[in-house]
């Protein structure tokens, strides 16, 4: 595993066949189809769906407004951006149709940079694109650029000849000749050796830098923000962000000494934080965050934790009465600059859980997959699914030993289908004979009436009505593509209800007065275990008091209390959900379930 710090920017990169526009961080398709191929307009739509190029497969035909902003109105045939290669000054289709006639949409042309409509029938060009950089890069997404800087270092290195040719002298002796056929063989062998070992060295070079170069592109510097310090903890709270990657936005503590903290604070704009990431098996993470200050390296933690904005004030009066004297206190405002200790009793009684918990050695072995969506385009939002889905991640990884490179997160609009559907699929290649996954999902669920109830489970970017039309979601699809990999153990966790209600709201409109029964999902129960939320008809509910999923909370805690048996764990958290739901009503009962083999261990 190689380390990359990043503590620059560069101002600009391309990956091989693509143009990433850093004013709207949109990735445009720029291969030699995209200035030769002509389709209608349903057939440009369609092309552009099923395109997969450089790893992604989350394209799509874009707007007219996303197609005039690569268009350059200071150039004149072709009026684009500098950086795009393969460009005709014609005309494009864009996926936006004309609200007066529905058989027309508009096309841009790059002659002008200008936009007009015209019949779908119309055969014009056509140039995808997606919504930018994915979180996890692969080092397939640019080869080519890989290559070139290899190819240029190789230039460099001194080729041994492939062949030698040796004749013997005519006043040289057949034992003198063998000998001098020995001393040349061995240089060749040398020198092919050391020429093979900075071949190797080169091409690990150049693929770090390429790695390194596409990394500073896609998230830039990072930057801290709105610094606040808890003296009572000795932490600063601020915001962590990145240039580059404007989605990113975390809130870290940074534990620091009373002794250093003033110091800390005066110098907080000269503070330069360096993003290490980690890279292996052509996969790439975000590892830590360092913030170097006066000779010392702080480290950077994610947190769910926050200071109050008010401050303590006390004022002291003193009053005199003839010889006696006495002071009166007042107190200008009761809340104080400090952790809220009744917030931690409640809503992060699960981070000083994970605090105090004996932490489990990480192991490369074990993988982990989190969706967790709380902000939905097309339904009702789902109250602390996210929360829950991030706080699932520290615990998982401190309690089961996951390590942060081996964890997927795919958390509200990043659980997109394109997004879901790729980052799975590539994480089925990557994991290996005798490795354990899991599988963590928080989110709404659907039962497709049309199929018998068919449960799925519901990205952020597709309306309930729809999503079964992408069988992928499945759930059953979903649990025969984690049982089917070479795992030999699956353990998945599951706080959906599948019942088409969620929080005692309805997701599928027209059946609010309804909850459907899901129908049962198979999977392969040699070597998987699914533990879900309810069962039936029942709702998923959440747990106001500790700003968590109901289900997700009491399986959270039972991992930090180090229960690894799963009957164990399930027999605590059925306990614990159902007598919590009791006391939200009797519409509320909440009865988890588990399927699949009982006998695995955590």
């Amino acid at each position: 595993m190689r380390k990359i710090w990043i503590i620059c920017m560069l101002s600009g990169f391309a990956l091989a066949n693509t143009f990433v526009d850093k004013s709207t961080n949109l990735m445009w398709q720029d291969n030699h189809a995209s200035k030769s191929l002509k389709k209608s307009w349903s057939g440009a739509k369609e092309y552009c769906e099923n395109l997969s190029l450089n790893g992604y497969d989350d394209w799509y035909l874009p707007s007219v407004e996303q197609l005039l902003t690569i268009t350059d109105k200071t150039k004149y045939n072709p009026s684009v951006k500098r950086g795009i290669k393969n460009i005709t000054s014609n005309d494009y289709w864009s996926a936006s149709s004309s609200v007066s006639f529905s058989s027309f949409a508009w096309y841009v042309n790059f002659k002008y940079g200008l936009s007009y409509g015209n019949d779908k029938s119309y055969e014009y060009y056509v140039r995808c694109v997606r919504s930018g950089q994915s979180d996890t890069l692969t080092f397939e997404n640019f080869n080519k650029t890989v290559e070139q800087f290899i190819k240029k270092e190789l230039q460099n290195i001194p080729k041994p000849p492939s062949t030698l040719n040796l004749v013997k002298d005519e006043f040289e002796t057949t034992s003198e000749f063998e000998k001098r056929v020995k001393q040349a063989r061995t240089k060749q062998r040398e020198a092919v050796a050391l020429y093979e070992l900075q071949v190797e060295e080169a091409r690990a070079g150049a693929t770090q830098s390429a790695v390194k170069k596409a990394l500073q592109y896609t998230w830039g510097k990072p930057l801290l923000s709105n610094l606040k310090y808890d003296a009572d903890n000795g932490y600063f709270l601020a915001n962590l962000t990145f240039d580059a990657k404007k989605s990113f936005k975390k809130k870290v503590a940074i534990k620091v000494s009373r002794r250093f903290a003033r110091e800390f604070k005066r110098g907080f704009r000269n503070l330069k934080p360096q993003a290490v990431f980690e890279y292996e098996d052509g996969t790439v993470s975000l590892s830590s965050i360092r913030v170097p200050h006066k000779g010392r390296n702080y480290l950077a933690e994610f947190t769910d934790l926050s200071l109050n904005e008010t401050r303590m004030a006390v004022n002291l009066t003193n009053e005199f009465s003839g010889i006696k004297a006495h002071a009166s206190v007042k107190i200008a405002s009761s809340k104080v600059s400090r952790f809220d200790v009744s917030n931690l009793s409640s809503f992060g009684d699960l981070e000083l859980l994970l605090k105090s918990s004996q932490k489990v050695k990480p192991s490369s072995t074990k993988w982990l997959v989190i969706v967790g969506i709380e902000e939905y385009d097309y339904a009702d939002n789902l109250e602390y699914s996210s929360r829950s889905a991030k706080m699932f991640a520290k615990v998982a990884q401190n309690s089961l030993g996951i390590p942060t490179y081996n964890t997927l997160s795919l958390l509200d609009k990043v659980a997109s289908m394109g997004k879901i559907k790729m980052k799975l699929k590539r994480l089925m290649r990557r994991v290996k004979r005798g490795d354990t996954i899991y599988f963590y999902y928080s989110g709404h669920g659907i039962p497709v009436a049309t199929a018998k109830n068919e449960p799925y489970i519901l990205p952020s970017d597709i309306e309930p009505e729809y999503i079964s039309q992408e069988k992928f979601f499945k759930l059953s699809n979903i649990y025969k593509l984690l049982s089917s990999s070479k795992a030999s153990k699956v353990v998945a966790f599951v706080d959906s209800c599948f019942s088409g209600a969620t929080d005692g709201k309805s997701v599928i409109k027209g059946v609010a007065a309804a909850r459907l029964v899901p129908k049962k999902v198979t999977f392969d129960k040699s070597k998987m275990v699914v533990l879900s939320a309810g069962q039936k008809s029942q709702y998923s509910n959440m747990y106001k008091q500790k700003g968590h999923r109901l289900f997700s909370y009491f399986v959270m805690k039972s991992l930090l209390e180090g229960k690894t048996d799963i009957k164990d764990i399930y027999y605590k958290v059925h306990t614990k959900v159902k007598e919590e739901s009791y006391k939200m009503g009797d519409m509320n009962l909440q009865e988890p379930t588990v399927d699949g083999n009982l006998n695995l261990k955590l």
